[in-house]
């Protein structure tokens, strides 16, 4: 979204009605701001009224252009409280439910919106979205993958339609017992025909490959998922080809190495992760891509360089996520004293950090490698 979406031109004519702020949620100088405006997933938007810094809209994931303009000027109309019908009035109230963390009355707030707005409501299809969204936030799975499965068929807008089917997969892949397979069919064959829709955002395309792939795992399909796989880098290979800067060009690097680990075949995201590393010195992200793909290359002590090099440029909560990859690097090269110190370090470091911005996922997985040793 960075390097495509925001410096559209349909968002410039938005500058004098909005103060923009970019935050980025990992450096420690922005953590009283991820305390008073905690964040569940990346990328988040947030429209803030600037009175009362209540968040009016919340909105996770990817959007385009059109979505972001639609975002900010329903937090606008929230923050004014005029010329609202009353579906329009009850999209704003569970917004800002959702803006508040309250996940479950947010989903049921999208959902008294709806029944109020009928199916002609120019809100809908956002009101759909959201609602998935904050299903997806909650406990149950289940209904948010059956409120994917529902809304799926109505929204036209193939953008909107893409994430919803790839949140309700999301979701249908965590549906425990007999519910789960069918509840992955219900939406699986929609994300097959949005992967060749029109207007649908790259980053999206690339979720619902991850998410198709996903599905085949469940399902016990190794070939499947390596055939989605394949499609899923050749795609991405060809997106970053068009790219004109080196932000651009490393937009997709992420998901070409999960890709290209679900293929089998790391090695092929070498060339591009070594000159998005020569292109963009300052970035933690790509030499800690290349530990991993080293890794699974069997090249440990290249991985431990990498790491080593993501580890002088990284701050905040990534410092943890980038010594978890130093452990495991020196634990491959038979480090155990190293590895059980960077651990510690890790831990260390990351118990320090306010709870809201703690990587939870990589901790656990540091102090489960620390009790192997």
């Amino acid at each position: 979204m960075r390097a495509y979406v925001l410096p559209d031109p349909r968002l410039v004519k938005l500058a004098g009605r909005f103060v923009w702020l970019s935050i980025d949620t990992e450096k420690p100088g922005n953590l009283p701001f991820v305390e008073k405006f905690p964040i569940d997933a990346w990328p988040t938007l947030l429209v803030v009224d600037p009175a009362s810094e209540a968040v009016v809209v919340r909105w996770t994931g990817t959007a385009t252009a059109a979505d972001i303009e639609k975002l900010a000027l329903d937090g606008e109309r929230s923050v004014k409280a005029t010329g609202a019908s009353k579906a329009d009035a009850l999209l704003a109230q569970a917004d800002r439910m959702l803006g508040a963390r309250d996940h479950a009355k947010a989903a049921a707030g999208y959902g008294e919106a709806l029944a109020a707005g009928g199916p002609a409501w120019s809100g809908r299809e956002r009101a759909l979205e959201a609602r998935v969204q904050a299903l997806s936030m909650t406990d149950d799975v289940a209904g948010c993958a059956e409120a994917a499965r529902t809304a799926a068929p109505e929204v036209k807008t193939a953008a909107i339609a893409a994430r919803i089917v790839a949140e309700g997969l999301s979701c249908a892949e965590d549906v425990e017992g007999p519910g789960q397979g069918q509840a992955i069919a219900a939406l699986e064959s929609r994300a097959r025909t949005l992967l060749r829709a029109p207007g649908v955002l790259a980053d999206d395309r690339s979720w619902l490959y991850e998410k198709l792939a996903d599905a085949r795992k469940v399902a016990g399909d190794a070939k499947g998922e390596k055939d989605v796989a394949r499609e899923w880098l050749a795609y991405l290979d060809g997106e970053a080809a068009k790219g004109k800067t080196p932000l651009e060009r490393a937009a997709f690097n992420g998901q070409r190495v999960s890709a290209a680990i679900r293929l089998g075949e790391p090695e092929r995201v070498l060339p591009a992760l070594q000159r998005s590393e020569a292109e963009l010195p300052g970035e933690f992200a790509v030499p800690s891509l290349l530990g991993v793909v080293y890794l699974e290359l069997n090249r440990p002590a290249d991985a431990l360089a990498a790491a080593d090099r993501a580890l002088a440029l990284a701050q905040g909560p990534r410092r943890v996520r980038v010594m978890v990859l130093k452990a495991q690097a020196q634990l491959k090269l038979d480090r155990r004293a190293d590895a059980r110190a960077t651990l510690e370090k890790a831990i260390s470091e990351g118990e320090m950090l306010p709870d809201n911005a703690r990587p939870t996922g990589y901790m656990k997985r540091a102090r489960k490698m620390l009790a192997e040793i």
